[in-house]
Order: C-alpha cells, then sequence, then structure tokens
C-alpha cells in the first residue's frame, strides 16, 4: 500500500525529530546533534550550528548518533552526544551543548580520528538565516582587530568575511547577538552562492590547501558560544494570513523545457509523454564521444513541437574546432539548427569558433555547474547569453533546507544583472538532485534516502518534488529570467518513470504541462517566500494561477486576484484558499 511518506516525499525513509529546547529567551531545535532555527522573540536569530565533515569530494555525510543524555528544564538544558562520521575512516565525534538561563548557548565539539583520513574540513560551521542580508555586522578577527560591515545584499563569489573570531549582528533596532568561535581560522561565505539561504561561517580556511590529512589519534577541538546584547524587542506580532497577489501582465512567460538524453530517442512511449508536455524546449548536454541518434532527437523535437537547447562541454585543453565540426556536420545531416547553443569550459576562441560555425545561433558560456562557478569566473568571453544550474542539496539535504534554498534564486538573477546587466540568463537544467558536481565523486545513492549532494533524490518522484518545481519556476519566472530549464524527461530526475513500455507520470508532470508553451507572465506577490510559492500566467482569456506550499503545515492562504478562470493547487503540506 502506497503510505502518505511515499506519495509527499518519494520514500518511507524515516525523519528524525526535532527536538525543542529553550534557554532563557531563546528557542531552539536539536535534530542529529545540530543545533536549528535560534529564534528570540519570533525572529530567527541563528539558522543553525553543527559539527560538520565535508569528505575529500566535498561530500557532507550524516552523522550517525550512537549516544545522546540530554537534560532539558523550562529555560536551559544540558546535552552530551557522542557519535561517528560514517567518512572513508569513521570519525567518532563528542559534543557537549548547554544553554543556560540568561540565554547563552556554548557548544564544545572533539573528534579524534582512529587513522589518518583526508578531508576537506572538519568542524563547527555556524549560519546566519538570510533574512540577516543588509544587516550590520562588527567581525572581530583573530588578531584582535574589529571591522564594521554589513551582510551582503547581492551575493559575493567569495568569502566576505575572512580570519573570523567572532560576529557580532544587529538582529532587531538596538539588539545585537553575538557570536563566537575558538579553534581554528573561520571565515564567512555566502551560500545563496549554491542555492542554499544562509551565510556559513566555518573551518578550514579557503586559504589553506584542501583536502588535507587528520592524523590518526590527533584529536580536534573547537567551541562556540552563543549570545545576545542590548534592548529585548517585543515579541514579533503573529503572523498575517498569508497572502497571494496576482496582477497585470507585466511581460512574456518565459520559456520552459525540460532535459533530454539520448536514450529517450530509444523508448518510442515517451513520444506520447511530450507531445502532452509540449516544453518550450528540449534541453541537452552533448560531449565529444556521446552517442546520439540525431534523426531521432528531430523525431522528439517534432513531437514535443519544441526546439533544440543544446550544451556543449570540451576537454579542458583540446581544440575546440573539430568536435564542434563534427557536431556541426551531424546537425545538419539531420537538418537541426539548435534554438542556442553554450560552451563549457568557456574560452574566448571555442565562444568565436562557435559563432563561426552555428551563424545566427546565440552562443553562451558560464559553467554545466552553479552559480558560484559562474560568478567565480575571471577569464569571460563576450557572451549571448549566460548559463548556470541549481541544485537543491550541495550542503545538506533536509526537506526545509531544501525548500527555503528557493528563495535565493532571486538574489542570484539580481546579482548577475547588477554585475552584467547585458548578458540574459539562461538557467538548468536543475533539479533537487545534483546532476553533477565540480568538486569530485558524487556519493553513491540508490534513490530512497535524502542524502547532500548526490545525483539521485527520491522527492523529485513525489508531491514534494512538484511543490519544489513550482517554486522554483516561480522564483525565477518573477525575477524575469527569460528561458530555463528544470528536471528531466526520464532517468534521475525524470518527470516520467519508464518500466519496459509503461509510463508512470509523477506530480511534477502536469505541473510543466501547462508552463511550456507561450504566454504572458501576471505580476505575482507572495507574503511570505519561504512558506508558499505561486506563479500566474494568462494564455488567451485563461488566467492561469497556481499556489504551492512549501511546508509541511496546513497553510490557509488568501487569493487576490480578478478575474482568474482557474486555480490549480500543488502542494507539499496542504493549502486552503480563501478568495478575496
Amino acid at each position: 500500500m502506497r503510505t502518505d511518506a511515499l506519495r509527499l516525499f518519494g520514500t518511507d525513509e524515516p525523519v528524525e525529530p526535532a527536538r525543542v529546547l529553550r534557554a532563557g529567551p531563546l528557542s531552539l531545535e536539536l535534530q542529529r546533534g545540530r543545533l536549528r532555527h535560534i529564534v528570540c522573540a519570533g525572529r530567527e536569530i541563528w539558522h543553525g550550528l553543527a559539527f560538520v565533515l565535508r569528505d575529500a569530494d566535498w561530500g557532507t555525510p550524516e552523522p550517525v548518533i550512537d549516544h545522546v543524555d540530554l537534560q532539558a528544564a523550562d529555560d536551559h538544558f544540558e546535552v552530551h552526544i557522542e557519535g561517528h562520521f560514517p567518512a572513508a575512516v569513521a570519525v567518532p565525534f563528542r559534543l557537549h551543548i548547554r544553554g543556560s538561563a540568561d540565554g547563552e548557548i556554548h557548544l564544545d565539539a572533539e573528534a579524534v580520528p582512529p587513522a589518518d583520513v583526508s578531508v576537506n574540513r572538519l568542524g563547527l560551521c555556524l549560519m546566519h538565516p538570510r533574512s540577516v542580508c543588509g544587516a550590520r555586522v562588527e567581525v572581530l578577527h583573530v588578531d584582535g582587530r574589529t571591522s564594521a560591515s554589513t551582510f551582503p545584499t547581492l551575493i559575493p563569489p567569495w568569502p566576505p568575511f575572512m580570519l573570523v573570531r567572532a560576529l557580532r549582528h544587529e538582529w532587531a533596532p538596538d539588539a545585537l547577538a553575538v557570536a563566537t568561535l575558538d579553534g581554528d581560522l573561520f571565515e564567512t561565505e555566502d551560500q545563496r552562492n549554491n542555492a542554499d539561504a544562509s551565510f556559513k561561517t566555518y573551518s578550514r580556511s579557503n586559504m589553506a590547501p584542501r583536502p588535507y590529512r587528520l592524523p590518526a589519534g590527533v584529536a580536534v577541538r573547537q567551541s562556540a558560544s552563543l549570545r545576545l546584547e542590548g534592548a529585548m524587542p517585543a515579541d514579533a506580532p503573529p503572523a498575517a494570513l498569508l497572502r497571494v497577489v496576482v496582477g497585470e501582465p507585466v511581460g512574456a512567460w518565459p520559456a520552459v523545457g525540460i532535459e533530454v538524453h539520448p536514450a529517450d530517442v530509444q523508448v518510442p512511449a515517451l513520444r506520447e509523454q511530450l507531445h502532452a508536455l509540449q516544453p518550450a524546449h528540449l534541453h541537452l548536454a552533448w560531449r565529444p564521444g556521446l552517442d546520439v541518434d540525431w534523426h531521432g532527437m528531430a523525431e522528439l523535437l517534432a513531437v514535443a513541437d519544441a526546439r533544440l537547447r543544446l550544451d556543449v562541454s570540451l576537454p579542458a585543453d583540446a581544440d575546440a574546432q573539430p568536435a564542434l565540426s563534427a557536431l556541426k556536420q551531424a546537425l545538419d545531416h539531420a537538418y537541426l539548427q539548435p534554438e542556442s547553443l553554450a560552451v563549457f569550459p568557456s574560452h574566448p576562441a571555442r565562444i568565436d569558433a562557435a559563432r563561426h560555425l552555428f551563424p545566427g545561433v546565440p552562443v553562451g558560456g558560464g559553467t554545466p555547474h552553479f552559480f558560484v562557478q559562474l560568478s567565480r569566473m575571471d577569464d569571460r568571453p563576450a557572451l549571448d547569453f549566460a548559463s548556470f544550474t541549481t541544485a537543491s542539496v550541495v550542503h545538506g539535504a533536509d526537506d526545509d533546507e531544501v525548500m527555503l534554498g528557493l528563495t535565493s534564486l532571486p538574489d542570484m538573477v539580481a546579482t548577475w544583472r547588477a554585475r552584467h546587466p547585458n548578458v540574459p540568463l539562461r538557467v538548468g537544467p536543475s533539479a533537487i538532485a545534483a546532476r553533477s558536481s565540480p568538486l569530485g565523486a558524487q556519493p553513491p545513492s540508490d534513490g530512497t534516502r535524502r542524502l547532500a549532494l548526490a545525483a539521485l533524490d527520491p522527492r523529485s518522484r513525489a508531491q514534494f518534488g512538484a511543490a519544489w518545481a513550482l517554486g522554483h519556476v516561480g522564483g525565477l519566472a518573477s525575477a524575469g529570467v527569460r528561458a530555463l530549464t528544470l528536471l528531466s524527461l526520464s532517468g534521475a530526475s525524470g518527470v516520467v518513470a519508464v518500466a519496459g513500455e509503461t509510463i508512470v507520470r509523477h506530480p511534477s508532470f502536469d505541473l510543466l504541462a501547462t508552463l511550456g508553451r507561450p504566454a504572458e507572465r501576471l505580476a505575482t506577490t507572495v507574503s511570505a517566500p519561504g512558506r508558499i510559492a505561486a506563479l500566474a500566467l494568462r494564455r488567451g482569456n485563461q488566467r492561469l494561477v497556481w499556489i504551492g506550499n512549501l511546508t509541511p503545515e496546513p497553510l490557509t492562504v488568501e487569493l487576490v486576484d480578478r478575474g482568474s478562470r482557474a486555480v490549480a493547487l500543488e502542494a507539499y503540506g496542504t493549502v486552503s484558499l480563501v478568495l478575496d
């Protein structure tokens, strides 16, 4: 029998419930040895604090908790935790966390590897929420200096704060929060670069060589303390009724496409699905040596009434001319011309060669990976467009973090436009899972577990995946992106599952089937972007509004829209509508 967990998440994998604790005016959650959502007066002060291992491929293995001793009262707590990180060598750790009635939290962490092990990081990770963007902060550095700054609003490509000992930020007028870290050199980076919604202060520093060796028997010891200073504001007022306001047309609906693979050509049953989907484009990632039946691909394009968006990845030091010439010849033989062509890596000579061989076709570049790789490109040639992808599990795979990360998408677009106003963005193919990693090998996955940086994620095939897709498209459309690709026709992040000639449509299929054809985008305002997602379009005389719940809690949403002909819901938790 299909369980609620399978319907919502695509897996029956259990999720450990969080334990709510208090330290004076602070409330927080303890889950799998991590402190999460540290809140005061209804406002999130710190997003999380954890002791984390990043392996030699930048994977983030979930800690295994072996023993917990917790003593908690109404206004204070103390907890001792023993566990281990399941890395190449299992690394045991111990945590001692205490919260006092005066509102201080202190964490001591120790890990002693039993054998030499190579890692990229082992240490404390403190996260500030995205809501601190623009907030004043004082940085105490390891040499005793203090610098005054603000948390960035646009996304910096490199860590904005280095050699950090403490961060003191204003979370409400005249209310300050101080976080002090000891045991290593710490720095702060903006995790919106990787589709997270937080600022992370961590060790080991980017200035140090990585990966590095943890020697057997040598303890890693670090500590953190969190406290409040200054005024204590009144509790935030209760949240108002959630609201979605739909306005007038504000331009063309973006071209929404789907990724295809060469194997899709060999499955006749997929053609009926493509005809039903009618995406704006089919997005194919090609590399030299990849066998593609281009005549079959032309048939798929005809069935879908779509155009071909083509990404070309070439060896870093290879001459691009032979590969691009062979590709051009194969496409000509099948009477195919791509709608656009992106070339990776995007060296100037390669962009010039592509423009020469494909006259009239927009030629772009950037990265087949994440926004941070695009942002850090120093030698960027003149491009007709820039491209990057997103994955929602780069650093972790918690349900709420995956959904909350969608709020970082408009920030990426705003950052790019501020720096490169004349170079449009085309985003994707994107998914919850990571199609690939620029950092090393991805963790093995059978598609039944939530795993950081994995290529398979069970939630893509469930109701959760449809709500995520709604938030992804809504976030990029509202930011004015003109072309995007998400999920794939089949495969790891497919909107359908193929078993012989049997096809099963996943919940995201119905959503994408409404979005690929030309339409007008309607202005849409969402009162709580981290909790609900919405998109609205007008096609002919029909106004179509989609609203999705990005939380597991039932929500009531007021829809303010004059004249909608249709309202469709795609939810992770349920949504009750109140029509204005």
